[in-house]
């Protein structure tokens, strides 16, 4: 399925050729700057200048039969004379050290909630740090408000930051929150998110290096999914920019019917995650989000893993991707499991098991 869908799609080989050809780990550590640089020129938009936030936390006591210690952390920017605060929720198992933490970047501010199973996260020895998204900035065309209303955002400018990049800008603020609490093993946060928070989490990921496991959620068109060779059933550059423009910067427009001439496509967004772990996940019914797109990338992106002597995706060549498929045995990894679009216990649960493995110890 893998060398069909090479040929079908016809993707240019940018690490072969070209200004990102490279042939050793070492070359590649040089260009993945340049690399990033266009991501965020082109597709995401630069992320605003760093503020440091002042912090408040309001201790919610002890949770779930007193397993957990709950934490609400209000994050405060400010800037020229303007000022955003953001809650977050941290979640903690109770009197536990170098306890390893799944960032949550979510649909709603509630939690527990239907995305999130909060208390088994925790029973699997977990802490969760979760914000809404939309306590970020709005989902919508409207830059003035929240943490985007803060910086100056010109029209003019065709790449300033985007509403992604702004979400990502969050999640990066609350890593290094995390890396200030004592019981927290900076050395084992995941970053986690499903659909266009799936998209947030692969670019913070591949900005912020401090990630050492990302879990993509069915995040399709402009997340984990190659961009060309698409059907009329998966979503498009052209579909998602017409109704969400906001996520991207104005440059990305310019593929909209000339995707050919894009000088990248998504695999090299998932390449600059190496050799660190990913994971990537689909649903069968999800066929909006391309998940056999979202395999291809995950194997054209392996290529950067072997630069470091590591796997990348493990996976047998086969004649179409089936539901229950699983490919978890390598640093990248993919999965489709039965059902639709949606953020599920099911997924939570392949996302625990690995990060156990990655950890190899017992949480």
């Amino acid at each position: 399925m893998i060398n069909k869908e090479l040929e079908k799609r016809n993707i240019p080989d940018f690490f072969g050729n070209g200004e990102f050809a490279v042939s050793s780990a070492d070359e590649w550590l040089e260009k993945k700057n340049g690399l990033k640089e266009l991501f965020l020129r082109e597709e995401y938009g630069f992320l605003p200048k760093k503020l440091t936030p002042s912090i408040k936390t309001e201790t919610q006591g002890i949770n779930f039969a007193g397993k957990a210690k709950w934490e609400s952390i209000y994050f405060t920017f400010e800037n020229e004379g303007k000022e955003h605060t953001v809650k977050t929720e941290l979640i903690l198992p109770a009197n536990k050290k170098n306890i390893p933490v799944f960032l949550c970047v979510n649909f709603v501010p509630e939690i527990p909630n239907k995305y999130c199973p909060t208390e088994e996260i925790i029973d699997n020895g977990f802490g969760v740090f979760h914000f809404c998204y939309t306590d970020v900035s709005s989902d919508d065309t409207d830059f003035t408000n929240g943490l985007s209303g803060l910086f100056e955002r010109s029209e003019e400018n065709t790449d300033d930051f985007s509403k992604i990049s702004i979400w990502s800008y969050m999640a990066s603020a609350c890593m290094d929150y995390l890396c200030t609490r004592e019981e927290v093993d900076k050395n084992n946060v995941a970053i986690i998110g499903h659909s266009r928070l799936g998209k947030t989490a692969l670019l913070t990921s591949a900005l912020d290096e401090r990630f050492i496991l990302t879990c993509a959620n069915e995040s399709g068109c402009c997340g984990a999914a190659i961009s060309r060779g698409k059907t009329k059933e998966n979503e498009s550059i052209k579909e998602i920019t017409s109704v969400f423009p906001h996520w991207f910067c104005k440059n990305y427009f310019k593929y909209i019917d000339n995707i050919d001439a894009t000088p990248f496509d998504q695999h090299m967004l998932l390449s600059m995650i190496a050799p660190r772990y990913l994971m990537v996940g689909g649903a069968i019914e999800d066929v909006w989000a391309d998940n056999e797109g979202q395999l291809l990338a995950c194997h054209m992106a392996s290529y950067s893993w072997k630069l470091f002597g590591k796997h990348g995706l493990v996976a047998p060549e086969k004649e179409a991707l089936c539901v229950n498929d699983a490919f978890l045995d390598g640093e990248v990894g993919f999965y489709l499991r039965e059902g639709s679009h949606f953020f599920s216990r099911y997924d939570w649960n392949v996302y625990m098991k690995k990060f156990k493995e990655i950890i190899k110890r017992d949480i």
